[in-house]
């Protein structure tokens, strides 16, 4: 095996995608890879997430620069701890629209991907069973191959506690 030469991870601020992101750096500095680290700020998801009069609203625009910052800060720290590790070649991608379509087929047509890594979910199981994960929809659709990751670099299940969704 020749290993991939192109690979691409979705990360957000939860535990699952710090697994995922662990294992993709692990895997592009073994194969000497190009790591494409992207975050998705998905914005059909920001309806009804502010106070209005109602208690619900769309998201202001502090709301969204606050979002922006925290999530550039992680890509940072992300591509930091990538460099460290070793791999040679390391790209940030911050994109907004819907995360499922992105991450299965936009970027990795345009980024030359080869392989896709991805945490387990990072939804709730109401969550999951209404809209589906990103894991699941990238697997079903993506033009290459997909590493769903599940456990830490020793292989083993990961307890996160109760909460399993995205902390910001």
């Amino acid at each position: 095996m020749t290993g991939y030469q192109k690979i691409l991870v979705g990360i957000d601020t939860s535990p699952q995608s710090q697994l995922a992101l662990a294992r993709a750096i692990a895997l592009a500095s073994q194969m000497k890879a190009t790591l494409d680290i992207v975050t998705i700020i998905n914005t059909e998801k920001f309806i009804g997430i502010t106070q209005g009069p109602m208690g619900f609203g769309a998201a202001t625009p502090q709301v969204l620069d606050e979002l922006t910052g925290k999530l550039k800060a992680n890509l940072v720290r992300a591509r930091h701890t990538a460099v460290a590790a070793g791999v040679p070649d390391v790209q940030v991608h911050l994109h907004s629209g819907n995360s499922k379509t992105l991450l299965a087929t936009t970027l990795p047509t345009r980024y030359g991907t080869e392989l896709i890594v991805l945490g387990a979910t990072g939804l709730n199981a109401v969550s999951r069973f209404l809209i589906g994960s990103n894991a699941a929809y990238v697997t079903r659709n993506a033009p290459c191959d997909v590493l769903v990751v599940r456990t830490d670099q020793q292989h083993q299940p990961v307890k996160h506690g109760t909460r399993l969704t995205r902390r910001l």
